[in-house]
């Protein structure tokens, strides 16, 4: 996959995903502490929040990716990504078909002290504290995120997974920005959109994930690689 096609889905999938996840993140972004303080200052504050969850999600997509990396033999990363494909299909099913409300948090045991670390940097006066609660929104708990690692994890390299992960949290920085101007440019039928058609893009990168695991030699979709003597050939 290019590097150009990579940021896109990455941007893309936070776009979408913003709609789904904005649950959690949006009574955070409009409770900042940012209502006493000048227009600049609320730039300023908003922005810094901002970069810090870039910040955050980046580092756990080079994470990600250095894990997916132990997994790019041949016959380890078909099956990897085959796995994350199911994966998504899974969620799909779980999520926007069962509809079931229980939520899928593996991570949960992280959930308390990064709450209590937010709860007192939203009483600190400094300006640095905004990067701070950016990063440590960025660790909580989201069905998103957890799926946007999954793809990152496929890439099979720090570098690019870092990448996916940074633009996945760019594309939630707009609805994100419009929760935190009171939610007005939000609106439910705008959200309803966006929601609808997160779906059909997570279907969509499973079967290709399972299809690129496949080795069907379909160009492009499912490569057939072989290996001689050791070294991984491609052939699109």
């Amino acid at each position: 996959m290019s590097i150009d096609n990579l940021i896109g889905i990455g941007f893309l999938m936070g776009l979408l995903g913003s709609a789904h996840c904005i649950g959690m993140c949006g009574p955070l972004v409009m409770s900042l502490p940012i209502s006493k303080k000048n227009t600049f200052d609320k730039i300023i504050s908003t922005s810094l929040y901002h970069i810090g969850k870039l910040f955050s999600y980046g580092i756990l997509g080079i994470i990600m990716g250095l894990f997916g990396k132990q997994f790019f033999v041949y016959s380890a990363q078909q099956h990897i990504s085959i796995i994350i494909g199911i994966i998504m299909l899974f969620y799909v099913a779980w999520v926007f078909v069962i509809k079931s409300k229980k939520s899928f948090t593996p991570l949960r045991f992280i959930q308390k002290p990064v709450l209590n670390g937010l709860g007192k940097l939203f009483r600190s006066q400094y300006l640095g504290s905004f990067l701070l609660i950016g990063f440590l929104n960025g660790l909580l708990p989201c069905g998103m995120v957890y799926l946007a690692l999954t793809s990152a994890m496929a890439t099979g390299s720090a570098l690019y997974a870092g990448m996916f992960m940074f633009f996945f949290g760019l594309g939630t920085v707009p609805a994100l920005l419009m929760m935190a101007l009171g939610g007005q440019y939000m609106g439910q039928i705008f959200r309803k959109k966006l929601q609808g058609l997160l779906p059909y893009f997570i279907f969509s990168m499973g079967m290709f994930l399972i299809l690129r695991g496949m080795n069907l030699g379909i160009p492009f979709i499912s490569p057939h690689i072989e290996i001689e003597s050791g070294v991984i050939s491609c052939h699109n």
